[in-house]
């Protein structure tokens, strides 16, 4: 019996931003915390797709080694799927090193470890060949697997993040690998194994000078085994009073490609951001979900002030 499947995924990427490339560990913040939640095609089944994924990461030794720095992270997510409850759980950690170039670019990778474990209730499914009883016997339970990953990542800053001339232009571009040891994913004793996953995107933070104004285009290309998904998409940023207090409001839309439209709202209020968005289902399967894709929830707090001028993120 085939099977298809997918890992994670949040429409907020830059508020999920070790799932797209483990090289963003300790990139932008000090530290940041953040947690996620998506719900997925309730309008389709109660027994909608629910994900959750908490992660923090840091910076270490900037202070003392001033241009350069190791990056240390941690992620923790659960999955909910369908009837049978397939379940997910996932921990990974990180560890990097990111070093200035020159006092616009930057440079940094990381490597991903980790372990997760799925389950599922096999007795709430049913097969049209399944006639005998003992057929589920086939099925594991529960089982679990070791996953590997690694990530680069470039920067170029110019201007200040935070500043009344808001004549940054801060660009970042990077490449995450996942599923380097392509682990067995599936319930059954011959199922299929994970394909390496590799991501490329490209972000940048362009601010109109002596205005409150900034625009934020950024793609996200992913491919795994057949399939694929681009998401390009833009945010447009308002800085509110003082630029210096890290008070702002984003609002866009992103597109992925044949599946969703997906409009945002963020909140950024000094270490804290609150963002928001829903998917607007597009693809043949508009006929059953009526459009209505799923609602998504991000909550971060991170701490911007670093010692090194190039250290300022731009979510």
């Amino acid at each position: 019996m085939p099977s298809f499947c997918q890992d994670i995924h949040f429409s907020q990427y830059n508020l999920a931003p070790l799932l797209v490339n483990p090289g963003q560990a300790g990139a932008y913040k000090k530290l940041q915390i953040i947690a996620n939640y998506k719900s997925q095609w309730a309008s389709i089944s109660p027994d909608a797709y629910k994900t959750m994924m908490f992660s923090a990461d840091a910076r270490l030794f900037q202070d003392k080694w001033k241009t350069k720095w190791l990056a240390t992270g941690l992620t923790i997510s659960n999955d909910k799927a369908g009837e049978g409850n397939v379940n997910t759980m996932q921990t990974n950690a990180f560890v990097g090193y990111h070093i200035q170039l020159d006092a616009k670019n930057v440079l940094g990778g990381c490597l991903q470890g980790g372990f997760s474990q799925r389950s599922i209730d096999h007795t709430q499914l049913t097969w049209e060949e399944q006639t005998d009883p003992q057929a589920t016997t086939l099925l594991d339970n529960k089982f679990g697997y070791a996953d590997f990953g690694l990530g680069l990542l470039y920067q170029f800053n110019k201007g200040e993040i935070y500043s009344k001339d808001n004549d940054m232009i801060i660009i970042r571009a990077g490449l995450g690998v996942a599923h380097l040891n392509r682990p067995s994913y599936s319930f059954f004793t011959s199922g299929e194994k994970l394909y390496t996953k590799i991501t490329g995107h490209a972000d940048a933070l362009i601010g109109f000078k002596n205005t409150a104004f900034a625009v934020m285009p950024g793609f996200i290309y992913m491919k795994q085994g057949p399939a694929s998904e681009a998401f390009p998409g833009c945010y447009f940023r308002y800085t509110i009073g003082d630029p210096a207090k890290s008070t702002s409001i984003m609002v866009g839309t992103h597109f992925r490609v044949k599946d969703a439209f997906i409009p945002s709202i963020q909140f950024e209020y000094a270490e804290y951001t609150l963002g928001v968005n829903y998917d607007l289902n597009i693809s043949d399967l508009k006929t059953a979900s009526a459009g209505k894709g799923g609602i998504e929830i991000a909550l971060r707090y991170g701490l911007n002030r670093t010692s090194a001028k190039s250290a300022a993120s731009f979510e």
